[in-house]
C-alpha cells in the first residue's frame, strides 16, 4: 500500500469513526486505520469546528446570536451524532455515581442516563451556549473554528498518558487506539491542532493554555479513580476543555 493511501484511509476511518460523514459507503477502510483515528481528531476538528463556525455565522445574520449558537450547538451534535455528547453524560454518571473502578465502568456502560448525566449535560450546553452566546456571531464562530481543533488535539494525547481501561472487545468500536503512535503522527495531531492558532493568535494561545489545564485536571481524575480511560473519557474530555477553554474569552479579550 502507498503511503498516500494509507494516510487517506487514516483519514477517513477518524472522519468515519469521529463524524456522521459516510465515507464508508464509498470506502472500504481495514480496521487496523481505525486504531489511530484519535490521532486525527485535530484535522476532524478542522471540519466541524468550520462547519459548525459557518453555521453560527450564517444563523446570525438573521437570528439573534444567542440563538445563532444554539442552532450551531445542535448542528454539531447531529454532525457528529452526540457520540461526544454520549461519552460526557456517560462519563458524568460513571464518576458520580461509581465508588470503585469496577462502579464506574459497569454504570458508563449503561445505556440509562441517570441524575448525573442529566445535570452534566445540561449545566455543559448552558455554558457552551452562554459564552459564546454573547458573543457577536463572527467572534463566537471564530472562537468555535478555533477551539474545536485545538480542544480535540489536547484530548488526543490521553490515550499517551493513560491504558485503556477495558477489554478491545468491550469497547463500542471494537477497537483500541495505539497507545504509542509514531512520532509523525503526534507532529501532524499537533499541526493541525495548533496550526488554526494562526486565525486568532491574541486568544488562541489561551485557549489552548486552558484547554490543557482541563486537561491535566481531567487525566488526574481518571488515573486516580479509573486508572485509564475509556472512548467516553475521550469524548468528555474533549467537550470539557472546549468549554473551559472558552471562558478566556471572557477573561482576556
Amino acid at each position: 500500500m502507498s503511503r498516500v493511501k494509507h494516510f487517506a484511509l487514516d483519514i477517513a476511518a477518524a472522519v468515519t469513526a469521529l463524524t456522521r460523514l459516510p465515507l464508508w459507503r464509498w470506502v472500504d477502510i481495514p480496521k487496523e486505520h481505525y486504531t489511530r483515528a484519535v490521532y486525527y481528531w485535530s484535522l476532524v476538528g478542522w471540519i466541524t469546528g468550520s462547519l459548525t463556525a459557518l453555521v453560527i455565522y450564517g444563523a446570525g445574520q438573521f437570528l439573534p446570536p444567542f440563538l445563532a449558537v444554539a442552532v450551531g450547538f445542535v448542528f454539531r451534535i447531529l454532525l457528529t451524532g452526540a457520540m461526544h455528547e454520549d461519552g460526557l453524560m456517560d462519563f458524568f454518571d460513571g464518576f458520580g455515581g461509581g465508588r470503585s473502578k469496577e462502579q464506574i465502568l459497569r454504570i458508563m456502560k449503561d445505556s440509562h442516563s441517570g441524575a448525573f448525566a442529566i445535570i452534566g449535560f445540561v449545566c455543559y450546553a448552558i455554558l457552551w451556549i452562554s459564552l459564546l452566546g454573547f458573543l457577536p456571531p463572527e467572534t463566537a464562530a471564530l472562537a468555535v473554528m478555533v477551539g474545536d481543533p485545538i480542544s480535540k488535539f489536547v484530548a488526543s494525547n490521553m490515550p499517551l498518558l493513560l491504558p485503556y481501561a477495558r477489554k478491545e472487545e468491550e469497547s463500542k468500536m471494537q477497537v483500541v487506539y495505539r497507545d504509542k503512535p509514531p512520532k509523525w503522527l503526534f507532529i501532524l495531531a499537533a499541526h493541525f491542532g495548533l496550526l488554526p492558532i494562526i486565525k486568532w493568535p491574541e486568544m488562541g494561545w489561551w485557549l489552548l493554555l486552558f484547554s490543557a489545564v482541563a486537561f491535566f485536571l481531567l487525566y488526574g481524575l481518571m488515573r486516580r479513580r479509573l486508572s485509564g480511560y475509556t472512548g467516553d473519557c475521550l469524548g468528555a474530555t474533549f467537550l470539557i476543555c472546549e468549554v473551559t477553554s472558552l471562558f478566556a474569552i471572557w477573561i482576556f479579550m
